[in-house]
């Protein structure tokens, strides 16, 4: 029998514990190194019109878990001024370049991922705001496949998709086909693309009432389909807001907020989104509200005009006897809030909520399928202001 039959126990024992150890380590990073590259392309739009980028709980955890989970993970975030990319290495390293995994390795993942957030609050434009161009850029700064994370409000106003052309009215796909036919589609073949912060406004942009931010992502997500991109997501995890460093102004998007409405006797005034006024569910106003109604209560005051509001719900939100509270909280919300502002409490002659008036919830599908945009326009506050029939005569 050949004397290497058998391992000396020492030398067993030995590669024993290496693999042990070597195992344990790689464990407690939750899962195994792969060597496969793990690349991530961040492309910030920094306008002044919205927040300065910043990484959501949902963008780190992808960041993180790329760094965690492969020895070749890299983040790439694309000035959106010069469009060059500063490349950041995600997987931790020793200093020698080896891929670090003992106790040190969250530590340096960590920093990894504070240089990215670092580097995002620096970013500001200084150009119009041409998203599709800045997409067709990103994706030029390495070859497939990746990550593409694109941190923006979406409000492109520039290039071949201007919002303030387009509108709120248009058929999603229709507006991406026409874009691909006239050759303007970013190629996206390849990549996974992850849009963050949609409808996040900052600065002279109002802000986007739920209809519109619901149209905004599907205007978005059809773009990123027709460009063949090989999954299309948004992040909707909500994130700290620090003001825009970039001040080159760019044009702000019409938001269709407030309809103009006539009533009975001559009586006109305003329909109010129910998302303008107070967040889903609730009968607390937002603090904008204020420029919405202030311009309600001057008229009125001014005019010696009598004023009625009248409260509405979805029927997405709750029970009929649920809708019909909220309605009516609502409407002594704004009621409240007009009186703050100065208007006699004597002008307001009824208060009201009619819930969701007799809609069912058909009333929100569009094509038989259930469509937020269409049951967020049956949330909403009616305020009347007419004159007294003593007046008229």
């Amino acid at each position: 029998m050949s004397r290497y039959s058998h391992p000396h126990p020492f030398r067993s024992l030995l590669l024993l514990t290496v693999v042990v150890t070597l195992s344990l380590l790689l464990a407690a990073c939750g899962k195994s190194p792969v060597t496969t590259p793990d690349v991530i392309v961040i492309v910030p739009s920094a306008t002044a019109n919205e927040p300065a980028p910043v990484l959501s709980a949902g963008n780190r955890g992808m960041l993180q878990d790329a760094g965690a989970t492969s020895t070749q993970a890299d983040a790439y975030v694309v000035n959106p001024a010069s469009g060059q990319p500063t490349e950041v290495p995600l997987t931790p390293r020793r200093a020698d370049g080896q891929v670090e995994y003992g106790p040190r390795r969250g530590y340096l993942l960590d920093q990894n991922l504070s240089r990215v957030g670092q580097l995002l609050l620096q970013e500001a434009a200084s150009g119009p705001f041409d998203l599709l161009s800045m997409i067709a850029s990103a994706v030029r700064v390495t070859s497939p496949p990746g990550t593409l994370l694109v941190i923006s409000s979406g409000l492109s106003t520039a290039g071949g998709f201007d919002l303030r052309q387009v509108g709120w009215d248009a058929d999603p796909s229709s507006i991406a086909a026409q874009l691909k036919q006239r050759g303007l589609l970013p190629d996206l073949a390849g990549w996974r693309v992850v849009f963050s912060g949609l409808g996040d406004t900052a600065g002279p942009q109002p802000p986007l009432p739920l209809p519109q931010q619901t149209t905004l992502v599907s205007y978005w997500m059809a773009i990123c389909r027709a460009a063949g991109a090989a999954a299309c997501q948004t992040d909707q995890t909500t994130r700290p807001d620090p003001p825009s460093r970039s001040t080159t102004p760019v044009p702000v998007v019409p938001v269709p907020a407030v309809l103009s409405v006539r009533g009975p006797n001559g009586a006109t005034g305003v329909s109010v989104p129910g998302d303008e006024l107070f967040a889903f569910g609730s009968a607390t106003l937002l603090p904008g509200a204020d420029a919405i109604l202030a311009p309600l209560a001057a008229k009125a005051r001014s005019g010696h005009l009598l004023v009625t509001v009248t409260g509405y719900a979805s029927p997405d939100g709750g029970s009929a006897a649920y809708n019909l509270a909220l309605s009516q909280a609502r409407a002594l919300a704004v009621r409240a809030r007009l009186v703050a502002l100065g208007l006699p409490p004597g002008q307001i002659t009824r208060v009201t909520g009619l819930g969701t008036d007799g809609k069912t919830t058909q009333a929100c599908d569009v094509a038989g399928q259930f469509d937020e945009a269409a049951c967020a326009q049956l949330r909403r506050v009616v305020v009347l202001l007419a004159h007294s029939p003593a007046a008229v005569s």
